[in-house]
């Protein structure tokens, strides 16, 4: 039988290998802080943080959400997806914060101490390694239960995510 559910892992670890790229450089900000501040690298990840978040958010509804059910029991399923609405929610609360200091460190008039800036930008790195490599397993379990080799997702993509 064909499996009905949309493949786009793919499209998917394309976004989650951009936000490790991503949490790279907010990383390194953090780390140099308050020696340089680029305005036009804030402004860049400033602009397109929450769209590339919003884009991997849609994707993991279409594509790990919606199958879910193979892979664990249909009474956890509500528990589950409720969790997971709400981590996207504070996935998306935190990139709001995150793109504000961006904004005023990026316009000179960020109003958190140089400790503050570094600790969110630090939280949010964290917390979205944690996310991507957590939706990893997922993925690698799904492509196990469907039968496809997991090349979206190899082992290698998850090692990287842990590395990083």
């Amino acid at each position: 039988m064909k499996n009905p559910i949309p493949d786009n892992f793919g499209e998917l670890e394309s976004c989650y290998d951009q936000l490790i790229s991503w949490c790279d450089v907010l990383q390194a900000i953090a780390d140099f802080l308050p020696c340089h501040i680029d305005e036009g690298l804030c402004g860049r990840l400033s602009r397109g943080l929450i769209p590339l978040l919003q884009t991997t958010h849609q994707l993991e509804e279409r594509s790990i959400s919606s199958a879910l059910g193979l892979i664990m029991e249909v009474g956890k399923l509500a528990d589950v997806k409720e969790s997971r609405q709400a981590g996207r929610r504070f996935d998306h609360d935190a990139a709001q914060h995150v793109v504000f200091t961006l904004e005023t460190l990026s316009e000179g008039h960020c109003r958190l101490s140089w400790e503050a800036v570094g600790y969110q930008l630090r939280s949010f790195v964290c917390s979205m390694r944690r996310h991507i490599t957590a939706e990893r397993e997922i993925i690698r379990l799904l492509q196990r239960t469907m039968g496809d080799e997991p090349a979206s997702c190899s082992p290698n993509a998850t090692a990287q995510t842990e590395a990083a």
